[in-house]
């Protein structure tokens, strides 16, 4: 009987550490964007060590860092990132704890800025191994993962992860909500002026509205039309979605078929852009445009 007892007893601690560990790792993810296109997801925290794949524009989320590099997960793999290709996102967070010790480093030894209660709301800045980086208020510091409960970021990433690999092994899911987003932040600068070279609200060409409206979501592209195609995958007329980056030949100057401007698809066979003939930021619909179709680009 007691040897039953204590298989029963093992069972039941392994079970709880599986749980802990669980919980632990989900409270130490962080959400991410990459900020490039083809940048190497790798297996080790250095350039000599071999590449899992390549991410494009993609939503990840943070697992740990170190020396410059971050870990993420991302549909289900995990690697490394160097972070000149990473742009770390704020989440919110909960003290899951009474007398949590908040510091000022990284650290045991750090010195303690305030003691918190179960239950405070903290904005996790950055993640590393063990620890977050919170802000509290208006105070910047540092408490041990396994206290902070985060948002589920894992679940909002398997969702809204696209992928632009170089193999058929690796695949993502567009994030509606995120799309939506985006062609709602575009239309806002319906009716701007066309300014050649203009990449502002005071005025914008092609390009520099393009660039500008996936700016403020994290995305960089390439300055010009032509560069932009470059950035992300290619995408079949037959399959846009809302998001996605139109290329034309607009100019009769130009060789046929050479790339001299870009819109966004909005959905519903319509898109916007910075429009020469028309001198402004318009909505239009595709098969009206007198420009020549080249092809589009999904870089989210």
């Amino acid at each position: 009987m007691s040897g039953k007892i204590s298989k029963i007893l093992v069972g039941c601690i392994f079970a709880f550490s599986l749980v802990l560990i669980c919980s632990v790792a989900m409270a130490a993810s962080q959400p991410a964007q990459i900020v490039g296109t083809k940048v190497n997801v790798r297996t080790a925290p250095d350039t000599s060590s071999s590449v899992i794949t390549k991410l494009s524009n993609a939503r990840v989320s943070i697992v740990d860092k170190s020396n410059g590099w971050y870990k993420i997960s991302f549909n289900g793999k995990t690697g490394w990132v160097s972070g000149d290709y990473i742009k770390v996102l704020t989440a919110k967070g909960t003290i899951n704890a009474e007398g949590v010790n908040f510091r000022e480093t990284a650290s045991t030894s750090g010195k303690i800025i305030d003691s918190l209660s179960k239950g405070t709301s903290v904005e996790i800045l950055d993640t590393l191994s063990d620890w977050h980086k919170v802000k509290v208020g208006s105070k910047t510091g540092y408490i041990v993962t396994k206290f902070v409960t985060a948002a589920s970021t894992e679940q909002k990433s398997s969702r809204s992860t696209t992928v632009s690999t170089l193999s058929d092994a690796d695949s993502g899911v567009a994030d509606d909500s995120a799309e939506s987003d985006i062609v709602a932040y575009a239309k806002k600068f319906v009716g701007v002026r066309y300014v050649y070279g203009g990449k502002s609200p005071s005025g914008f060409d092609c390009s520099g509205f393009v660039g500008y409206v996936f700016k403020n979501f994290g995305i960089k592209l390439n300055s010009s039309a032509a560069s932009m195609y470059s950035d992300g995958v290619k995408v079949s007329k037959s399959a846009l979605k809302a998001g996605d980056l139109l290329f034309f030949d607009a100019s009769s100057r130009k060789a046929s078929g050479a790339i001299d401007h870009v819109g966004i698809y909005i959905g519903g066979g319509l898109f916007i852009h910075a429009s020469t003939s028309n001198k402004k930021v318009i909505i239009q619909d595709l098969s009206e445009y007198q420009g020549k179709y080249i092809g589009a680009k999904r870089v989210m």
